[in-house]
């Protein structure tokens, strides 16, 4: 029994050292490499999935997969406990990360085929939801010999993919008035997040705490740096958010303008 309870709590379900993961190594770009392929393959083969008659039962089964990968860390931080040995709640492990909500939404956007859902998770998945991808901060600790590893990769990986699989497969479309969905939502988020930040002790959420982030090189420490004070970060990040939501409206307006006139061409 005793070595069953050490392989979970210090072996493949516990942590590693400070470096076990190291940014663009081999084990960064793989998931990166499934991700584009299975976006490519979303496209590619657009029309069979569409017509599967599995194509229903195919789609409960990927938000299945999905919700496993949001519950499972909050079921391995009960069992397993925090990194951090000086803490000992877990208060400051609630749900109130971009990436968790991302993720529950995503669930029902694809069973409920929900156009509404749709449009918040195009904006936060493909603008906020980039980051963590590009400097995964909160794995350093967690390379591909702990599951921390690949829940991390599928929790930030699968709304992405599922946001493509509803635009290429369903046809959804992001829409100019989506920004101000993706905003308010945002902005609710960022509220709880302050509220808990300013009551709860080393809270931290969406790194709008007064410090810094997890301290792991990730593209939040760099935004810290320049506002270091709590509400210049906020007023900062607010713009940043809408200015990225932005930028992803014009950068899919744009590549359909280009398809449409090349399809006029032929």
């Amino acid at each position: 029994m005793e070595v069953w309870v050490q392989f979970f709590r210090e072996g493949f379900f516990g942590y590693g050292e400070k470096g076990n993961f190291k940014y663009y190594s081999i084990a960064h770009f793989i998931p990166l490499i499934l991700l584009a392929l299975s976006i490519f393959l979303c496209y590619r083969y657009r029309d069979k999935l569409r017509n599967w008659k599995h194509e229903e039962n195919f789609r409960f089964i990927f938000a299945f997969v999905m919700l496993m990968a949001e519950m499972s860390y909050f079921w391995r931080l009960l069992y397993v406990g925090s990194s951090d040995p000086l803490e000992t709640t877990l208060l400051d492990k609630l749900p109130l990360q971009v990436c968790e909500w991302t993720c529950i939404m995503a669930i029902f956007m694809i069973t409920k085929k929900s156009s509404l859902l749709y449009q918040a998770c195009f904006y936060v998945c493909l603008t906020i939801g980039i980051f963590p991808l590009l400097t995964p901060s909160v794995i350093t600790t967690t390379g591909p010999t702990y599951y921390r590893y690949y829940q991390f990769w599928l929790e930030h990986i699968l709304p992405i993919i599922a946001v493509f699989y509803m635009t290429f497969v369903h046809g959804f479309r992001p829409k100019l008035r989506g920004i101000a969905l993706a905003t308010g939502f945002m902005a609710i988020l960022a509220t709880f997040a302050l509220i808990c930040n300013f009551n709860i002790e080393n809270a931290n959420y969406l790194y709008l705490a007064t410090g810094t982030s997890d301290g792991g090189g990730s593209i939040m420490d760099f935004l810290i740096k320049i506002a270091p004070n709590v509400w210049g970060r906020v007023v900062l990040l607010a713009v940043l958010v809408l200015a990225m939501f932005f930028i992803a409206y014009g950068v899919y307006s744009g590549i359909c303008a280009l398809s449409k006139k090349k399809a006029a061409k032929k």
